[in-house]
């Protein structure tokens, strides 16, 4: 595996204002029949496959700052991965940044960069939008970092964005009838923070939605861009699309507070998740996850120089309730949704449907009388299935790795550690339904030895859609795989070395351990990297 600080060094501050060119060579191992560790290959872009277990190659590029001027400055870059398997070669990176009158960011193509998530080097990695896939061709344009606003004298700081992407992998080959090639992939965030002060709280909101694409047997998806974008019906899509929100919907609520002092600067934060209109809500408070962190960046710090904290909760998922009122077995709409905002006299309802004879009741009234009667006294609008959807298969998954928590299994991965479990939905995630505490540590053992350490525990649930026999059924599935939930461990310690004698050349190693009630894997890594720079 190329190591985590790799991508971490590369896209520095300092490289930023630079153009490189460098060399990497890695070889990797892990224990052969198991699923790879998993921080050997996660939060690194896809640059290395979970499903490998031995692996050389080199990783060749860099960027080039061809224009740097008062109010344009432009950059294009360029990497590829040779690996011994020639086949799993790739085109890593190809994009062009620039910023324009010092206020708007711009990216065009694959470039491995996220202005969303924090610091996934120590942390577990980001709800969405982070570093765990291969970069995805887009289009992007915003304000990436914080800027102040002067007709507010900086005490307000905003950044934000949107990109259009297109998730261009094999989607598509197994011939899925709910799966759909080449979809279009939108991300928008927009944030406010407190500026012009040591404490800075602030708040924000992230979005991402899939339109469009190909099914397999040929039929286009129709695209109504400003339906998805808004989160909005569109009678264009209709059926469900055209009651709920045009496109599959992902995102998450962002709040923290940033405190500098002189000896070191902290960063608290609180994500909300959300997968439709009611999770969004979270004042409200119907959806119960959330993931809390902690990172503390010491500025004069040697051992200890960087310090995450993380505690992450993504079982809730707005409840176990099923998601929408049905219409009874007995019925001839047997199975079919009930809307009741189409219901004109909910008396005449109860008795046709249901045989009950009711007098004056109100919506509020018959949806106390379904949630009783159909969901156990629980919320409808449950089961969220966080980075799945029903009319996208491969959802929030690029080359078979997921664009959400690296802590979530898909299909693929639950398939090695569990072979003889056989599920049954139509869904990429198999696992996503979570609990785990993360502690990150980075710092120097000596000036010229940099370490990284990284332990994650995790309490694992699998999915709604697979405890039960449906999303939308109550009867529980035998020899459910996670019943009562499967405790798994992540470790990882990493080691740079760069000798003060050889500018530029850093050797890498790193050994990872994974154990629990999932899977117990070992794997280890070594490579080195030669840089050239020149400053701009």
């Amino acid at each position: 595996m190329i190591s985590i600080l790799l991508l971490a060094n590369s896209y520095s501050a300092t490289s930023q204002n630079k153009s490189e060119l460098f060399v990497d060579a890695a070889g990797m191992y892990a224990t052969p029949g198991e699923l790879m560790p998993l921080y050997q290959y996660s939060n690194n872009w896809g640059i290395v496959s979970p499903f490998q277990n031995s692996a050389f190659w080199l990783h060749v590029g860099g960027h080039y700052q061809f224009l740097n001027k008062d109010q344009i400055k432009l950059k294009a870059g360029l990497t590829g991965i040779v690996k011994n398997d020639i086949e799993e070669s790739i085109l890593h990176q190809a994009y062009i940044r620039g910023k324009a009158f010092n206020i708007f960011d711009f990216t065009i193509g694959k470039e491995a960069y996220t202005p969303i998530s924090y610091n996934d080097t120590l942390t577990v990695g980001g709800f969405l939008s982070n570093s765990n896939a291969r970069p995805i061709p887009k289009v992007m344009l915003g304000i990436y970092e914080y800027l102040p606003l002067g007709f507010t004298k900086n005490w307000v700081e905003i950044r934000g964005g949107i990109s259009h992407g297109w998730l261009n992998d094999d989607r598509i080959s197994e011939g899925r009838g709910n799966s759909a090639d080449m979809p279009y992939l939108h991300e928008k965030w927009a944030y406010m923070r407190l500026g012009n002060t040591k404490i800075q709280p602030y708040g924000g909101l992230v979005h991402n939605s899939l339109m469009g694409g190909t099914r397999p047997n040929g039929d286009k998806i129709p695209v109504d861009y400003f339906a998805t974008f808004l989160g909005k019906g569109s009678a264009k899509l209709g059926a469900g699309e055209e009651t709920n929100a045009a496109g599959a919907h992902e995102g998450f609520w962002d709040f923290g507070l940033h405190f500098s002092t002189k000896p070191a600067d902290f960063l608290l934060y609180l994500q909300r998740p959300f997968a439709d209109n009611s999770g969004m809500k979270t004042w409200e408070n119907k959806d119960k996850d959330f993931r809390i962190g902690f990172l503390v960046d010491i500025n004069q710090g040697t051992f200890l120089k960087k310090l995450s904290i993380e505690f992450i909760k993504t079982d809730h998922q707005s409840g176990p309730g099923i998601t929408d009122p049905l219409y009874p077995e007995d019925h001839t709409e047997a199975g079919k949704l009930i809307f009741p905002y189409q219901i004109d006299d909910f008396d005449a309802f109860m008795l046709e449907v249901f045989q009950q004879n009711t007098v004056g009741w109100t919506s509020k009234e018959f949806m106390n009388f379904l949630k009783n009667q159909q969901n156990f006294g629980y919320e409808f609008g449950g089961r969220d299935d966080y980075n799945n959807n029903g009319t996208y298969y491969n959802a929030w998954t690029y080359h078979q790795q997921g664009t959400g928590l690296p802590i979530y299994h898909t299909k693929q991965q639950t398939a090695i550690y569990a072979p003889n479990w056989n599920p049954s939905t139509e869904f990429i995630l198999r696992n996503n339904r979570i609990k785990a505490f993360h502690l990150g540590i980075e710092g120097d053992l000596f000036p010229e030895m940099h370490y990284l350490m990284k332990y994650t525990f995790s309490k694992n649930y699998g999915t709604y859609g697979e405890q039960y026999l449906g999303r939308d059924s109550w009867t529980m599935r035998e020899n459910y795989y996670y019943e009562s939930g499967k405790n798994q461990s992540y470790s990882q310690l990493h080691l740079v070395y760069r000798p003060s004698k050889i500018n530029n050349l850093d050797f890498r190693t790193s050994f990872s351990l994974d154990f629990g009630e999932l899977y117990q894997s070992f794997g280890f890594n070594v490579g080195l990297r030669y840089s050239i720079f020149r400053a701009q």
